[in-house]
């Protein structure tokens, strides 16, 4: 190999190691996405409380938002956050078990198309997380 060649072979080798640095690896996400629908589960309970909440709103980057086309479009993480704090402050909620189970995860870079089977209905959901990290960037969920 000439001296060029050489250089860019290392040249790249150098930006994909700097690169994968930033990235989190896809077990990485999939333990992510499961930790999430995990303390979402728990922040729907009917037991839940402002600390349920709020440990599921630290998965959560500061710029988060929820996007559902289908019921109302984008949501900030102030929204969500302001509107589950009174769900669980006037116990709207009633569920007993989780509303989801991950059925499937498909990691890719930085985001992750998700599965879930919601427990109650027998519905499938298909959503993606997005990713900043370890933290959850955006949610955007496909399904009616």
């Amino acid at each position: 190999m000439n001296k060029l060649g050489t250089f860019t072979l290392f040249l790249m080798l150098g930006i994909s190691v700097c690169a994968g640095a930033k990235t989190t690896t896809s077990i990485n996400l999939e333990n992510v996405v499961k930790a999430v629908n995990e303390a979402q589960n728990k922040a729907m309970l009917a037991t839940a409380s402002i600390n349920d909440l709020d440990k599921l709103f630290d998965m959560y980057t500061d710029d988060f938002v929820y996007v559902h086309k289908v019921y109302g479009g984008t949501y900030t993480r102030k929204e969500l956050y302001g509107n589950a704090a009174k769900y669980i402050t006037t116990k709207h909620y009633k569920l007993t078990e989780g509303r989801y189970k991950i059925l499937r995860v498909l990691p890719g870079f930085g985001a992750a198309a998700v599965e879930r089977l919601e427990v109650a209905s027998g519905n499938i959901h298909l959503s993606v997380f997005e990713f900043e990290g370890n933290k959850i960037s955006k949610i955007i969920e496909y399904w009616e």
